[in-house]
């Protein structure tokens, strides 16, 4: 298993981690966000572990971020006044743009670990690593 893989595993286990202790503090999220969270943080610990299905899982999880994050860039023009009121405004972008910001920026974290984990695929881990 190359560097990159654990880093990548390191990196969906921290994001995970954090949003579930988020959660544990009483943060309001949706259900579904737990779910996914859940789902990163187990399959970082089996990536981490040499399992193939944490493959599975977090490959799944990075073409996942980055399908999201094209459909929320699509959806920052037509965000309602409401959300734009509880947006945060990030030295001194208007709300809109921190949010495609951020949906910029899940795109751009999904597709480097999608092709991180694309370039080294379970069937090459027990040969020596790169």
């Amino acid at each position: 298993m190359k560097l990159t893989t654990r880093l990548i595993a390191l990196l969906w286990l921290g994001i995970g981690s954090l949003t579930l202790f988020q959660a544990f503090q009483g943060v309001q999220m949706p259900l579904s966000l737990k779910f996914f969270a859940t789902l990163q943080v187990l399959g970082a610990l089996a990536l981490l572990g040499g399992l193939a299905f944490g493959y599975a899982i977090l490959i799944t999880m990075s073409a996942f971020t980055m399908i999201t994050g094209i459909f929320a860039l699509i959806a920052v023009p037509f965000m309602p006044a409401e959300v734009l009121e509880r947006a945060p405004s990030v030295l001194g972008l208007p709300p809109r743009g921190v949010m495609a910001g951020m949906a910029l920026g899940a795109i751009v974290l999904g597709r480097l670990c999608w092709l991180g984990l694309r370039r080294d695929p379970p069937e090459g881990w027990g040969r020596a690593t790169e």
